[in-house]
């Protein structure tokens, strides 16, 4: 990789990157408590987001909002250019994010100087700035940029959204609806009217992710935004679906890194 640009603060990221040759899974599938936007310079490249795959275009701005499966999938090896921002909703300084609440996942920029000004405003500061100072003034233009989109008639990104599969649409509809309900994998494939192994190998083609992991990361997403909300963890873990303690400890510091009570304070 060369020429990336990188911050990296208390709940805001940030990173301008330029990448040439990348392998076709250069890029993970993940999931996180953060809003992430992301703006397409160059490349050859599709964004999957749940169930939904969305083949880029010059210009084009991806929202993903918390908790969202999504990663990037490389579809050939030519340069490949991208603006990474993501920020939490407790990030110091964030300003109108409920104007990104009507927001479509994916919006073209290219009839719209102003919001691409915006985003590449950052190169600048980043050059002359760093620690505070530049978390400071993203955050800044981030809140312009949402002022900017709430009241500009961007135009929506023409391609519609390819399903992945309708099976795993209903699957992924099933957790999402009985998430803290949920016994297992087996009832996720049974309201599928499918085989467990079936639905493994569509988990795996698709989302490049097990339902298991898949369900237990989206109960972790949850506990966390519960925790950050002020509920203690040993009330937390049997709202989210957990059967005991050590299991949901376990679990939570394997994906976050920390135990729960850090994400209280």
């Amino acid at each position: 990789m060369q020429g990336d640009y990188s911050y990296e603060g208390e709940n805001l990221f940030y990173k301008h990157e330029i990448s040439h040759n990348l392998p076709r899974d250069a890029y993970s599938m993940h999931s996180h408590n953060m809003y992430e936007l992301l703006y397409f310079v160059s490349g050859d490249a599709t964004h999957v987001i749940e169930d939904r795959q969305y083949k880029l275009k010059k210009g084009d701005l991806v929202l993903i909002r918390p908790s969202k499966y999504h990663f990037i999938r490389i579809d050939s090896d030519c340069d490949y250019e991208r603006y990474d921002i993501l920020f939490s909703p407790r990030t110091k300084n964030i300003d109108g994010l409920d104007l990104l609440e009507s927001t479509p996942e994916i919006i073209n920029l290219e009839e719209y100087p102003m919001a691409t000004e915006i985003i590449k405003k950052t190169d600048f500061y980043y050059k002359r700035f760093s620690g505070e100072d530049f978390e400071r003034i993203l955050t800044g233009l981030l809140c312009e940029l949402f002022y900017l989109l709430s009241v500009t008639p961007a135009t929506e990104n023409t391609d519609a959204p390819k399903v992945s599969s309708k099976t795993l649409s209903r699957a992924l509809t099933y957790i999402n609806d009985n998430l803290t309900t949920l016994d297992g994998v087996e009832e996720v494939a049974n309201s599928c009217f499918i085989t467990e192994g079936y639905l493994f190998r569509l988990f795996k083609e698709e989302l490049r992710q097990t339902p298991a992991k898949y369900i237990v990361s989206k109960k972790l997403l949850l506990a966390e935004r519960m925790i950050s909300n002020g509920e203690g963890p040993a009330s937390v873990y049997e709202k989210c679906g957990f059967n005991d303690y050590t299991t949901f400890y376990r679990n939570y510091k394997s994906y976050f890194g920390h135990p729960p009570s850090r994400s209280s304070s």
